[in-house]
């Protein structure tokens, strides 16, 4: 590889690219001034950039230092190694950049970066799976899910086998686990608990029922604890909500409407 400086590396990258000093330094969430100095080698980037700068330039990290990546002449193997789950029947969607998953953490510049990626991205599958494990929106209508649903953005499916849990809305069938949604539910009949950062809407559920908004379902095992009213046909727990007194009056009003009616026609 020919010797360049560091600066000069990143420069002629960036021009490759069409990047302005200005929008690379957009990117990388610095100044101008900042990516000007690493140019002229009058400093270098922090160290926690690096990995932010090699990805918006195309690099790998032994490339962004001039190190020649090593190569190999064996054949590629059909499948990846090294991923961080089990190989099973699973579905996982991911990001790869060329062969490295991308899975920053959060909070860093790389992590808010593919965290643009991703909501620009769906699942949609059809078919029959164990589970589903995505970092992307889940779709999913005439689909077979016999085990879990995991995603970091909205899912909308058929019934699941498992639980459910999105970092956005869930619109799906009946539930066999628990159902959690940072957005709203919206399901069938769900045999664990159900929480949710919106309303919920659904049929049975076995457990409790936890949501920063309204909640509408059918019977209820457990307790329900809302941000606004609650119309649930029959609750075993307790009920906790801004709107609770109106709706636990509501209930007992029911109740005893239904109790001063039977003793009527009894004549009692």
């Amino acid at each position: 590889m020919e010797m360049i400086c560091f600066g000069a590396r990143i420069a002629q990258r960036r021009r490759e690219k069409e990047m302005t000093q200005e929008a690379l330094a957009n990117a990388l969430g610095v100044t101008n001034q900042a990516v000007s100095k690493w140019e002229a080698d009058q400093c270098c980037p922090d160290v926690q950039l690096l990995p932010a700068l090699a990805d918006t330039l195309g690099f790998t990290l032994d490339e962004l230092f001039g190190r020649e990546t090593p190569h190999t002449d064996a054949a590629p193997e059909s499948a990846v190694g090294g991923l961080p789950w089990a190989d099973d029947d699973s579905l996982h969607a991911v990001l790869f950049r060329g062969h490295s998953l991308l899975m920053p953490r959060d909070g860093t510049v790389r992590f808010d970066r593919y965290d643009r990626e991703r909501d620009r991205v769906e699942l949609h599958f059809t078919g029959s799976v164990r589970d589903i494990e995505s970092d992307f929106a889940v779709v999913c209508k005439d689909c077979t899910i016999a085990g879990d649903v995991r995603a970091n953005e909205s899912v909308s499916c058929g019934d699941v086998g498992g639980s459910v849990t999105a970092g956005d809305g869930v619109n799906c069938g009946s539930v066999g686990g628990d159902a959690h949604a940072n957005d709203g539910m919206n399901c069938g009949d769900v045999t664990g608990s159900v929480s949710a950062g919106d309303s919920v809407y659904c049929g049975n559920v076995g457990g409790s029922v936890r949501a920063g908004d309204g909640v509408t379902c059918g019977n209820v095992g457990g307790d329900v604890t809302a941000g606004d009213g609650v119309r649930c046909a029959s609750i075993h727990g307790n009920v906790s909500s801004s709107d609770g007194v109106r709706a636990v009056m509501d209930s007992v009003s029911d109740t005893l409407s239904s109790v001063a009616e039977r003793l009527r026609r009894s004549g009692l």
